[in-house]
């Protein structure tokens, strides 16, 4: 199991030395998302998903709520997150608590497969299907959760050039629960699970330059509460990302979908 971590807000407290309450809105930015590109690859996806005041999007693989927050300030929508580790779901909803998202971000502990409500206006993944061996019953079950019409956006890493992967990663400390395929594969699976394509764009050159800045920044110690801080081997897993999208190992996929009708 690659995500093991635990008491996550007491860790975060620790790190700025001060309550989630008094943390400053551009410190949680380099904490609660987890995801390369950080809050500017959701900025990327916000117009995609179409997303209006009273709205409701799903994020699936919600992790510590980072997207969902800022999705939920940039339209003025209602977000609902599902993920399946405890802590995860834990820490969102403490995040969007002291954040006085409360009303507007609630996040459950949960399969897509297992998620009761359906109509949603868009749904979202974002650094999410590494994880999944199959995808096709994956997105097929958004699919079933979206209105007609509805908008999917996604954010995914993909497999590039053959070659060996490091581990740890981000999404697999041992490899085991890695399920990488083609951004070809991956854009075909979601139009075969009951969407149509709108845009694809890969991100991969943005990408190796967000990673560079983001060393940079560590280096120079200007972000000393970052999200490597709160993972079970955190630094190398996000070391070896960067080297694997560097290289061309893997590549990183922006796409958007609408509800096939």
């Amino acid at each position: 199991m690659t995500y093991t971590e635990t008491d996550i807000v007491t860790t975060v407290e620790q790190l700025t030395g001060a309550s989630l309450s008094a943390l400053p809105r551009t410190q949680w930015e380099d904490i609660d998302q987890f995801h390369a590109g950080g809050s500017e690859a959701i900025e990327r996806l916000i117009p995609h998903l179409a997303l209006t005041a009273g709205a409701t999007a799903l994020d699936v693989g919600s992790g510590l709520g980072g997207p969902a927050r800022q999705i939920a300030r940039a339209t003025g929508c209602n977000v609902v997150g599902v993920d399946i580790t405890t802590a995860y779901v834990e820490a969102a909803q403490a995040l969007s608590d002291a954040a006085g998202l409360a009303e507007r971000t609630r996040f459950f502990r949960s399969d897509i497969g297992a998620l009761g409500h359906t109509g949603f206006d868009a749904a979202y993944t974002v650094h999410v299907q590494m994880n999944i061996e199959d995808k096709k019953v994956f997105y097929s079950e958004i699919a079933r959760r979206l209105r007609p019409g509805a908008r999917l956006a996604i954010f995914e890493v993909c497999r590039g050039a053959d070659g060996e992967l490091a581990l740890p990663l981000p999404w697999s400390l041992d490899g085991t629960d890695s399920h990488l395929v083609t951004a070809d594969e991956l854009r075909d699976t979601v139009q075969s699970s009951g969407f149509t394509l709108l845009d694809w764009a890969d991100e991969s050159t943005w990408a190796r330059q967000w990673f560079d800045d983001l060393g940079r920044r560590l280096a120079a110690g200007t972000a000393p509460a970052t999200l490597p801080a709160l993972l079970t081997d955190g630094p190398a897993r996000m070391l070896n990302f960067a080297v694997a999208t560097a290289t061309g190992a893997v590549t990183l996929h922006r796409g958007a979908f609408t509800v096939t009708a």
